[in-house]
């Protein structure tokens, strides 16, 4: 009898598990808010209005800010998947007085663009802003940096290794995980432990599930080494709680020459570039390589 009780407590546990995982996989990998907490404007920084089509005719919704003195080159930013561009638009204010214009831009459904994010959804996005860059009437279109941070920097590497885009002269990609479903598991298992403890056998059973669940299509660690030979740069915390920063060092295996890997000691996710590591040199080591995949004019 108590061992049909333990068998029937699994098997609650086990479809609970797999019921989060249905219903949670948009809610882990995509959390949108449209509540606008600053502009670029906060930052004494001029900046464009930009509307654009995604591949399936969305529209989406951005900011372009131009260089502060002549340009060297634009950085396209993706953010991670939490609020919109104007929660994460303080992790690349500073690029524009260092030469940069800047382009960030909104997912379907977060901030002011159009539409409910998907995976496939949220990629052709990528791609859209990315042919919007490098098709912009007035820029320098042989110097296209790609940042993503995060559900970002998964987004990015996708993005870039998934079409052609000689203009794209490096990517950086901090904080991002390799794989969805195996990113989906760690969360998973996370929660398990903080909500109901160590329950035996569960996990073995959560992640044969998470199978059916939660595919890998667009997963930066199968295209990623499609990107070369354009440059590549990863960074992760060590101590980073949300993305371990194993996912960075399976990117880095699975990517070709020429690639960099930074791991870094005393922050936390997507903590690098912020006010809180003001000094940390790091924001000049980003623009230092940049500068040196810069296409040299003639």
């Amino acid at each position: 009898m108590a061992a049909m009780h333990r068998f029937s407590l699994s098997r609650l546990l086990v479809g609970a598990c797999l019921f989060l995982l249905q219903g949670c996989f948009a809610g882990a990998f995509y959390l949108p808010d449209q509540v606008q907490v600053e502009t670029p404007a906060h930052y004494q920084l001029r900046f464009e209005e930009v509307f654009f089509a995604s591949r399936d005719g969305t529209r989406l919704h951005g900011w372009f800010v131009p260089a502060i003195g002549p340009p060297v080159g634009t950085v396209i930013h993706f953010h991670g998947n939490y609020g919109n561009q104007s929660y994460s638009f303080r992790q690349v204010h500073w690029l524009p007085a260092q030469g940069f214009n800047v382009f960030t831009f909104d997912y379907r459904g977060y901030g002011r663009s159009e539409g409910a994010p998907s995976k496939r959804g949220v990629y052709e996005d990528s791609v859209a802003a990315v042919e919007y860059i490098v098709t912009r009437p007035g820029g320098d279109r042989d110097n296209v940096f790609v940042f993503g941070q995060s559900l970002g920097g998964a987004n990015a590497i996708a993005a870039v290794a998934g079409k052609d885009f000689p203009q794209v002269r490096a990517i950086v990609a901090e904080g991002a995980f390799s794989s969805y479903r195996m990113q989906a598991q760690e969360a998973m298992a996370a929660f398990t432990r903080e909500k109901i403890g160590n329950v035996p056998c569960l996990l073995p059973q959560i992640w044969p599930l998470s199978f059916f669940v939660v595919t890998d299509s667009y997963c930066p660690a199968e295209c990623i080494h499609r990107a070369s030979p354009i440059p590549l740069l990863l960074i992760h915390c060590r101590q980073d709680s949300v993305v371990s920063y194993r996912h960075s060092l399976r990117l880095y295996e699975a990517a070709r020459e020429p690639k960099q890997l930074w791991l870094i000691d005393g922050c936390s996710h997507l903590k690098v570039f912020t006010a809180a590591q003001p000094d940390s040199g790091y924001r000049q080591k980003l623009v230092q390589f940049f500068m040196a995949h810069r296409k040299k004019p003639r």
